[in-house]
């Protein structure tokens, strides 16, 4: 190669390094063996290092730690570490050739030469089995800790696709909502959410979130049901509501029909409770806004949240009796991010961490 090869790549390496900057660029998600035991899985990915060379692993790749040093440490880094040897000439006749490798190392203490970290490990002895979290916020002895993890998160540009399936008649409401919330995280940057408006149940599984919402009644055939609890195994979240603009009467009797086919679907909810990421990432809520009824109440349970509250109404300013204030909106819309990111997780590839 020439000169101006040497340029171009050094180029390439000033764009990754300043542009940038080192992390991991998708991927490269660290989950424990099953069943349990001393070596863990790191995922296809691809990183930048602070250097700004990039390190790709086409295939997942078990790794033991049971070689790793004993004894508790809350800096047992595990970590990817780039090294790349440099140009080495040939013969004028031959090409010539850059060497790149990266290795996988386990250790007590970060290095000083370039690298990026996949996780950490607080490991009790080499025979410890090793397990993914059951907290990933809080995670305890034995279990893998991702929170140290840089992610080039503007890279990845996150995606969030709702779609609006109207299980009763249609109003196209809610779907108004919902286009008012993506417009509003869209602007703020947080994330980039796409609306699709009346969709069906054999679309389920091209979006993030599907937003059911009855209104007046509601229909589900048997192959409806089997779509969402497809939809919900495959990692998706579904979020049902009922339109309150309209109803006389108790405001409330349709919830109980729709709980009811929940529970004999097999879903299981339960009341929100305090620290769940729907009230507390990335936005933390003691107490949920209020929807368009001034009381309501929410329940999560099996990909599932069941809202009382009528979120899509206030979406769009409303409220029962009086307009939203702005304070009234703003707060709505924090909790749909919430709600989206919880979404999000629920859709990520396993061991990248919390988003």
């Amino acid at each position: 190669m020439g000169g101006g090869h040497g340029y171009h790549r050094l180029q390439d390496r000033f764009h990754a390094q300043f542009g940038h900057g080192p992390g991991i660029l998708a991927g490269l998600g660290i989950i424990a063996s099953d069943p349990p035991d001393v070596s863990v899985y790191v995922l296809p990915g691809a990183a930048i290092d602070p250097k700004g060379y990039a390190i790709s692993l086409p295939e997942p790749l078990n790794f033991d730690l049971g070689q790793a040093a004993e004894g508790c440490s809350t800096c047992s880094s595990r970590m990817m570490k780039a090294s790349l040897a440099p140009e080495r000439p040939r013969a004028e006749v031959s090409p010539l050739y850059v060497q790149t490798g990266f290795t996988i190392e386990a250790r007590p203490t970060l290095p000083d030469t370039p690298y990026v970290e996949l996780a950490r490990i607080w490991h009790e002895n080499r025979q410890a089995p090793i397990r993914d979290a059951k907290e990933p916020a809080h995670p305890g002895l034995n279990e893998i800790d991702l929170r140290f993890r840089s992610e080039l998160r503007e890279l990845r540009s996150e995606i969030a696709r709702i779609g609006v399936w109207y299980v009763g008649t249609p109003s196209q409401r809610h779907g108004r909502g919902a286009q008012n919330l993506a417009a509003a995280l869209s602007h703020s940057g947080s994330l980039r959410v796409w609306v699709d408006d009346g969709i069906g149940g054999a679309d389920l599984q091209n979006y993030t979130l599907a937003y059911i919402v009855a209104q007046g009644g509601f229909n589900l055939a048997p192959a409806d049901i089997r779509a969402l609890a497809d939809y919900i195994k495959g990692g998706g979240t579904l979020f049902f509501e009922v339109c309150r603009h309209d109803v006389t009467g108790d405001p409330f009797a349709l919830d109980t029909a729709l709980q009811e086919l929940l529970g004999a679907a097999g879903v299981k909810l339960e009341e929100l409770t305090p620290g769940h990421p729907v009230a507390s990432e990335p936005n933390f809520f003691a107490v949920l806004p209020a929807g368009f009824e001034a009381r309501g109440t929410l329940r999560v349970g099996g990909g599932v949240v069941f809202s009382s509250q009528d979120y899509g109404c206030l979406w769009q300013g409303e409220r029962r009796g009086a307009p939203a204030t702005r304070e009234e909106i703003r707060s709505a819309i924090e909790w749909g991010e919430n709600l989206l990111h919880y979404a999000l997780k629920r859709r990520a590839p396993p061991g990248t961490g919390p988003r």
